[in-house]
């Protein structure tokens, strides 16, 4: 599959963290698709350093007591290795509601990506909630679809 036809994604923290935890869920599937060339994923300074610092937080630790350091490291080793990293991530979009999530929508702007990754509620509602908020994302990219591993699997599983 050439680099044009490919999805170009955007992974959520936490989708990684859940495929750090758990190769055979539906997280851990979806970065399957990323070794075996099906997707494009990208990256930028702003998401690794979040998932670096939600891999280390003693309640994420404490919940998944398999993810020692040598792994976490290991796992983000990996995964930056696969992904494209996108250095200068400009600031296009404004989400009051999660201030915390404007770096994936940003990465998931500035190339041009064809789905946004999520379990997080605030990203998800952007695909369907019908605030102007919700409306504004989708009149300024209207192909990054928002979606769940589950229905990523789904959609890029033929």
């Amino acid at each position: 599959m050439t680099d044009a036809a490919r999805p170009r994604i955007v992974f959520d923290c936490n989708v990684l963290v859940q495929a750090a935890s758990n190769a055979n869920g539906p997280s851990g599937r979806c970065l399957e698709l990323i070794e075996h060339s099906v997707v494009e994923v990208y990256v930028s300074r702003a998401t690794l350093k979040e998932l670096r610092a939600v891999l280390a937080y003693p309640s994420v630790r404490e919940k998944l007591p398999g993810l020692d350091d040598q792994r976490i490291e290991a796992f983000v080793q990996r995964f930056a290795f696969r992904a494209t990293l996108i250095r200068d991530v400009p600031h296009v979009f404004d989400y009051p509601r999660a201030r915390q999530d404007e770096p994936y929508i940003d990465l998931a702007a500035a190339v041009e990506a064809t789905h946004l990754v999520s379990r997080d509620r605030d990203l998800l509602d952007l695909a369907t909630d019908h605030s102007l908020i919700g409306k504004e994302f989708r009149q300024r990219f209207p192909r990054i679809s928002v979606l769940d591993p589950v229905a990523f699997l789904n959609v890029n599983s033929k």
